[in-house]
């Protein structure tokens, strides 16, 4: 019994080492990588290219209500025990030629139960409520996808990947693939977060990679005009904020320009829209247990994000919020 209990001590203590290697590895990664961001002029300068998307809309593929204490770090957050309701989207982007740009892909029902269990468990959250992938919300009109961009390499925001090629099926073979724009940072550097991520997309046979570069600032998305990424880190070492400028048509105008609406969404650079505006931070326990995070360069992204969100035509979207992505008015898909 003796060797039994010394047998299991050192499994433990082997465990827990384990456990500290990894996480101190996954923490040192976050914090070598700090991109500059770009100024608020550079956003608000630019160009009305004549060919924008014309419509953006969003698909929730689960919703998952919880307290917010398990997004916002309840020591600071005025308001911990409110009600908050954890979205999981997809971001559709269109042009009037009909090519279609998704950002995220959320997860289908199977993968989402799996998701939402660690939540109930830990933060109390209720059982997660799967609304369908984002594949099967699209329809036919996922014969139109042209291209891809991911905020980070987590699998609540990637999995829905794995439904696109399946639905595709022999479209997706026969064709040219599918274009997944990627910061060199989402391609080159994974940690123990990322890593389930990026085998969803090494087995997924409609998408092939496409290498953004390691610059910093606004990235055009090539073939997607009105469409950028921001490197940020943070997060995961590929976390990317996605600015999508929309050319907004009105009746009267017959087809031309009325007006640009600047849409940035924010990626998991925080989980609650007041983590922006109140400058609150994600539980600290999260940041330094569950994802390795650099608190301090999230803390310049939300300021930036704030000193963004006061600007005239622009308007957040905070994918993990589901109350603040509806109170701007973006039609679901």
């Amino acid at each position: 019994m003796r060797l039994l209990l010394k047998a299991i001590g050192l499994l433990l203590a082997a465990g827990a080492i384990l456990a500290v290697s990894v996480l101190s590895s996954g923490y040192l990664q976050i914090r070598r990588i700090t991109p500059p961001l770009p100024s608020i002029d550079e956003i608000l300068e630019l160009g009305r290219r004549a060919d924008l998307p014309v419509r953006l809309s969003w698909i929730n593929t689960a919703s998952q209500r919880m307290p917010r204490s398990g997004v916002l770090e309840p020591k600071l957050d005025p308001n911990p025990n409110a009600e908050y309701t954890m979205s999981f989207p997809a971001f559709v982007a269109e042009w009037q030629d009909g090519r279609v740009f998704l950002i995220d892909l959320g997860m289908d029902a199977a993968a989402a139960v799996d998701f939402g269990l660690p939540s109930e468990i830990v933060a109390g959250a209720d059982p997660i409520e799967p609304h369908g992938s984002a594949s099967s919300k699209l329809g036919e009109s996922r014969s139109r996808v042209a291209g891809i961009g991911f905020t980070h390499m987590h699998t609540d925001h990637t999995s829905g990947v794995i439904n696109l090629c399946r639905d595709l099926g022999t479209l997706a073979l026969a064709g040219e693939p599918l274009r997944v724009f990627q910061h060199h940072y989402q391609i080159a550097e994974v940690n123990h977060t990322t890593r389930g991520a990026r085998g969803q997309l090494q087995s997924a046979e409609c998408i092939e990679s496409h290498d953004l570069g390691s610059g910093s600032g606004l990235l055009p998305i090539p073939g997607f005009p009105g469409v950028f990424a921001i490197p940020v880190g943070g997060h995961t070492p590929g976390s990317t904020i996605y600015v999508v400028q929309l050319r907004v048509l009105s009746e009267e105008s017959a087809g031309h320009d009325d007006d640009v609406k600047t849409w940035v969404i924010t990626g998991d650079v925080v989980n609650h829209y007041q983590g922006i505006e109140l400058g609150l931070p994600k539980p600290r326990l999260y940041s330094l247990l569950v994802v390795p995070e650099n608190d301090e360069q999230l803390s310049k992204v939300r300021r930036f994000l704030n000193s963004l969100s006061r600007q005239p035509g622009v308007e957040l979207l905070v994918p993990h919020d589901r109350n603040q992505i509806e109170s701007t008015g973006l039609p679901a898909y």
